[in-house]
């Protein structure tokens, strides 16, 4: 403030010793002008008439924000008007000390120098400055009071006894403000509390009169709150519930005030607005409020509950009756075929699914080794619980122990939170490892660990974890002959081998290729909307004489292709969907001629075409010694699959000679 005729009639007194003081019309104006007023109301005429009487440039009341270390103003007066939504950090301001000494802090003159850090204190002209804290009842700080001047502010003992006398009049007003909002929020709290809860929440008076409501009372009575107040409660009650209900309230009368809640036996039978009516499962509790006894009722619909469970047991039986309706006409779902082969495989898998044993399932690429894991896991009592899949050969190497195990945050670069792993996921259920050859050594350590002892430690914890989990496993690859050259561990192959599943390669399962390609025609046939026409008999022929090494999954592109290339959108076009070969792939693999010197060109019959290829393997047999796989073995000479190999030995009853 500068220049004269803005100065207050009222404020500082100057004694011949050049101490200021405060006239009493100084403090009268104070107490005037706050007397009435609360709230945001009182703290803007403290500090305007603190600041007047004072005859100070600026006065303001804050709250304490301990959290950010910040005062926020509730009300700030410069010079001759109201300074809103302020809001500073102390540091390297008058207002630190204040804070952190708890105490008042005076700076008479050249506060400036003492405070240059305090980039408000230049703009305003200050000079001198007076602070105090404010005080809870428990002894926390709550804000602070404060002046600030252009001139300096000579000590006094009287003027700071005013100041803080005031001070405790603001601490008490935010003490208040704060209790005020408090019990607002509270109030709130409950409040919602209330209305959010699924039962019917009713307050009667000692009249059994309805005073309030919540919102699932409303839709449980089927009217609203306002229309319900004030109406006898009894008249939503059958005869017989409105006299049980009146009993258990002058019961509850009886009772010392810790017991005056209680359960009530059988519910209550309570008629809705409309006329309907429902069970409804009730408590009662009483209570006194301004010398006048209340009673809260809640109500739950017991008819909707019954109901509800009702229908799910008719869900379930009917699951229930629809699954084993299937199982019985299919058996095994998503599994087409009727070769000999084929059911060998699916008996393997009957006998084995109602344990937990451990099954590798061995087989050529595409031939379905995935569709054998999930019946396995779908027919067993693991059912109810999650099949999790993993292709070994689709993760990298360095990535394989966390998919497996999971990791901790920060255990590696890149592992920003906790992630559990697959064996975590699949606890009590099933994990399938698919392309399980591929699992590097290090790793298959681990992983014998968990099937023996069902146990791991995620990466980057000493956390121990206890899984229950059967383990499928599935590989295209030969195992032994891996264990043989050092890259697969021989008693995680033990623990893996306890029940082998092998599952034919298309070429050894006749004509099953050709209802396979019926059921593919009509999937692909279906999903882009036409229909297509049977296949015929060259269609078939060319099936079953084409040698198929990508297997089922090579016929399912091939249909799809020989589908979208249909002339008439309807005929399969096997001639440009097939790879071009009409005859036997095991004729090439044999080196055999397709005919016989009693006449050129003839075509063999299926029995001289065994005989053929019986012999040829008894030559690759003795070329390698009765070695079947590896360098140099017989299934290397052939061009086949181990596996495959000892298949087509099995089908033909050769049996492998001693080696040597």
């Amino acid at each position: 403030m500068t220049g004269e005729a803005r100065r207050p009639r009222v404020g500082l007194m100057v004694a011949e010793s050049n101490e200021p003081v405060l006239d009493q019309d100084a403090l009268r104006e104070i107490v005037a002008g706050t007397a009435s007023e609360t709230g945001e109301a009182f703290f803007d005429e403290l500090v305007k008439h603190l600041a007047r009487a004072m005859g100070t440039k600026c006065a303001w009341v804050t709250e304490w924000l301990e959290d950010k270390r910040r005062l926020r103003a509730l009300s700030f007066w410069v010079e001759d008007r109201y300074f809103g939504d302020y809001e500073y950090d102390i540091v390297h301001t008058p207002c630190e000390p204040v804070i952190n000494d708890r105490k008042l802090i005076h700076v008479p003159d050249r506060v400036l120098e003492l405070y240059a850090g305090d980039p408000d204190l230049r703009p305003l002209g200050a000079v001198s400055y007076m602070g105090v804290p404010l005080f809870d009842t428990d002894g926390s700080i709550l804000g602070h009071l404060a002046v600030l001047h252009t001139d300096p502010l000579p000590e006094n003992p009287r003027v700071t006894g005013v100041f803080n006398i005031f001070a405790a009049r603001a601490a008490a007003e935010l003490r208040r403000v704060r209790r005020d909002r408090d019990l607002r929020e509270r109030e709130q709290k409950l409040r919602r509390l209330i209305e959010s809860a699924m039962d019917g929440i009713v307050e009667l008076d000692d009249q059994l009169v309805i005073t309030n409501m919540n919102r699932a009372g409303e839709k449980m009575f089927g009217c609203a709150a306002s229309e319900t107040t004030g109406r006898p409660f009894g008249g939503f009650l059958t005869s017989t519930s409105r006299g049980k209900l009146s009993y258990l309230t002058a019961a509850l009368e009886r009772q010392p005030e810790e017991r005056q809640s209680l359960w009530i036996p059988d519910g209550l039978k309570v008629v809705r607005a409309d006329g309907t009516g429902f069970t409804g499962e009730a408590t009662i509790s009483r209570f006194e409020l301004a010398g006048r006894a209340f009673f809260t009722l809640i109500l739950r619909d017991v008819d909707e509950r019954l109901q509800a469970e009702a229908r799910i047991r008719s869900l379930m039986s009917e699951t229930a009756y629809l699954r084993a309706e299937i199982e019985a006409m299919h058996g095994f779902d998503d599994i087409i075929g009727e070769s000999e082969s084929l059911r060998r495989a699916l008996s393997d898998v009957d006998k084995v699914s109602a344990s937990d044993t451990t099954v590798l399932i061995a087989g050529e690429t595409g031939t379905g080794k995935e569709l054998i894991a999930r019946a396995i896991h779908q027919r067993s009592p693991r059912a109810g619980k999650p099949l999790i899949k993993v292709n070994c050969a689709a993760i990298a190497a360095t990535l394989q122990e966390s998919e497996f195990f999971g990791h901790e945050k920060g255990a590696f670069t890149g592992a920003t939170q906790r992630r559990d792993g697959r064996f975590k996921l699949s606890d009590g259920g099933t994990i399938f490892l698919d392309e399980v050859g591929e699992m590097p050594l290090e790793l298959q350590a681990k992983l014998l660990r968990v099937l023996q002892e069902g146990e791991f430690e995620p990466v980057g914890s000493s956390r121990t974890e206890r899984v229950d989990v059967r383990l499928i496993a599935a590989t295209n690859r030969d195992l032994e002959q891996m264990v043989k050259e050092g890259t697969f561990r021989r008693d995680l192959l033990y623990r893996l081998n306890v029940f082998p599943v092998h599952v034919p390669p298309l070429r050894e399962r006749g004509a099953d290729v050709v209802l396979l390609a019926e059921a593919f025609a009509r999937s692909f046939a279906k999903n882009r909307g036409v229909s297509v026409s049977p296949l015929t008999a060259d269609d078939k022929a060319r099936l079953r004489r084409y040698d198929w090494p990508g297997n089922v999954r090579e016929l399912q592109n091939v249909i799809e292709r020989a589908l979208i290339t249909s002339k008439d959108g309807r005929s399969l076009n096997l001639s440009r969907a097939l790879p071009e070969s009409t005859t036997h792939a095991s004729d090439e693999r044999l080196g055999a001629s397709t005919t016989r010197s009693d006449g050129p060109g003839r075509v063999l019959t299926a029995t001289e075409m065994q005989a053929l290829e019986r012999d040829n393997i008894e030559r690759a047999l003795a070329v390698a010694g009765g070695k079947i796989s590896g360098t140099g073995g017989a299934a290397e000479l052939l061009g086949l699959h181990p596996n495959t190999l000892s298949s087509r030995m099995k089908t033909l009853g050769l049996k492998r000679p001693q080696r040597g």
